[in-house]
């Protein structure tokens, strides 16, 4: 080989070998990004899982103070809780769910909204209270102390591990116990310290008009029957339909359960019996409500509401009105009976059913008898006692054959002559006569009852009147201790999960 020739073999060897160094670096460079990329994200998934970021990271400043996100999602999740379900699909995520179709706010936007509203007032009248000195009344500190040692065993009861698991699971993925009893603490103080503000509000009876005048369609009683029908295709038959074979079957369905609820709009009309329609068509209707009693604030949730709350409405108006659920459709015959503000005081008692017989079939007298003894026998018990209620309600739980109200110690409130109850316990309860303490025992289709008389109040619409005085003169002790704060959200508030 000439000189040449190994020259440029020499040659092409050194320049193979610098591209395998070069395509070698390259790799070596290549795996190092990739070993540090796979690091960072190891170490960044340890930080979000060890919730550091959650704890760190500023979500809300109120006047200087930070709260983490963690703290935030404690009073997301508190706000969340009372609105699942009854105003959203909690089995869908609220980013997912429209509140106000008209600027397309999310209600995971609200309740991240009421959440930080809700913290700025607790911030804003536990600040106020700790520089006015005030401390926790003994009724306040009683509370705190209770809800801060449930804590300790409320775990065992919700089926969870352990106490922080619970804390966990409840009040945020991220949220420690000491930091959960620091907000509670605050919590417990801005409550006690504006509940005593408000105690110091007297309203006169000007104060319950002007309101009630202004909100006479939520705090009226309107009464009112519904008869129902339902057309629907049962689930088991749409299972071997095609979409065209479901849609005219419920087109069917629909056509028949109309002409039901015109036929029995007629007959009302013509002057039928509501109780004998109900009876007649009783395998044909849905359901059934015969002069139902209700607050205008709930018949504000009807499907024919606006009919309902209609000033011109008058007795013996009837409607026919149809409702479309997305799986069903719905007719209702409504007659309209009354609209009134109920004067009329509400009462609660506690009382004990010892069952005349095993609850199948019409009591022997031997029967009746024999439960008349065991309730005597369970009075002259509670006589010989303390004689208290507290001591009646432990009694109750411990014997009462009323399964409803045994966890509450035999108690019903809100009792008045449109109760549903058999007519010797009402008129007990509703005698002119009683007065708070009374007992005696009482007779009916089910039994003999040991009846304790607790008390009377107001009636509903004065009840639902003070309470909506009550949030009004909160808002401005929570809004007067916020005046001039400053409220800021961090970027900690990217991190409270839906």
């Amino acid at each position: 080989m000439s000189a040449e020739k190994k020259a440029q073999t020499r040659a092409e060897r050194e320049e193979k070998r610098r591209q395998e160094e070069r395509r070698d670096r390259r790799s070596m460079a290549v795996y190092s990004i990739v070993a540090v990329v796979v690091v960072i994200a190891a170490a960044a998934l340890m930080v979000w899982n060890a919730g550091i970021l959650q704890r760190s990271l500023t979500a809300v400043e109120i006047n200087g103070t930070k709260y983490s996100a963690a703290d935030m999602q404690y009073y997301y999740n508190s706000i969340y809780s009372s609105y699942a379900n009854q105003y959203f699909s909690a089995s869908v995520s609220p980013k997912k769910q429209i509140r106000d179709q008209a600027t397309g706010q999310t209600w995971y936007d609200y309740l991240v909204e009421q959440a930080v509203e809700s913290l700025t007032d607790t911030a804003a009248l536990s600040a106020q209270a700790k520089s006015e000195g005030y401390a926790l009344s003994a009724e306040g500190q009683a509370q705190r102390d209770a809800a801060i040692a449930q804590l300790d065993t409320a775990w065992i009861s919700y089926g969870q591990p352990s106490r922080d698991a619970f804390i966990r699971a409840r009040f945020g993925p991220h949220m420690t116990y000491s930091r959960l009893v620091e907000l509670m603490d605050m919590e417990f103080l801005a409550s006690d310290y504006a509940s005593s503000r408000m105690d110091a509000i007297q309203h006169p009876d000007s104060d319950y008009e002007s309101y009630y005048q202004e909100h006479k369609d939520q705090l009226d009683t309107i009464v009112y029957t519904q008869l129902a029908f339902q057309a629907q295709v049962p689930s088991a038959e749409a299972e071997t339909m095609s979409d065209a074979e479901k849609t005219a079957a419920l087109e069917e369905r629909k056509a028949e359960q109309k002409a039901l609820a015109e036929e029995v709009k007629a007959k009302l009309e013509g002057g039928a019996d509501l109780e004998e329609i109900a009876d007649e068509y009783h395998d044909q209707l849905y359901s059934t409500a015969l002069s139902r009693r209700s607050s205008g604030t709930n018949a504000g949730w009807s499907n024919y509401a606006d009919w309902l709350l209609n000033p011109a409405r008058r007795a013996g108006d009837i409607t026919l009105e149809e409702y479309d659920s997305g799986s069903a459709y719905y007719y209702y015959v409504a007659v309209f009976e009354d609209r009134v503000r109920d004067e009329e005081d509400l009462h609660s008692v506690r009382h004990i059913l010892i069952r005349a017989g095993d609850g199948e079939g019409t009591p022997t007298q031997a029967e009746y008898d024999e439960a008349e003894e065991k309730a005597q026998a369970l009075l002259d018990e509670w006589k010989a006692g303390e004689a208290t209620q507290d001591s009646f309600a432990a009694l109750a739980s411990a014997n009462t054959q009323d399964t409803s109200s045994s966890a509450s110690g035999g108690l019903y409130t809100e009792i008045n002559s449109w109760s549903n109850y058999a007519a010797p316990f009402k008129d007990w309860v509703l005698d002119p006569a009683r007065r708070e303490g009374d007992t005696s025992l009482v007779k009916t289709e089910f039994g003999w009852h040991v009846m304790y008389y607790v008390s009377s109040s107001d009636p509903i619409w004065r009840q639902d009147t003070a309470s909506a005085l009550a949030s009004q003169d909160y808002e401005q002790i929570a809004d007067s201790a916020a005046q001039g704060l400053t409220v800021s959200r961090g970027m900690g508030m990217g991190l409270i999960s839906a």
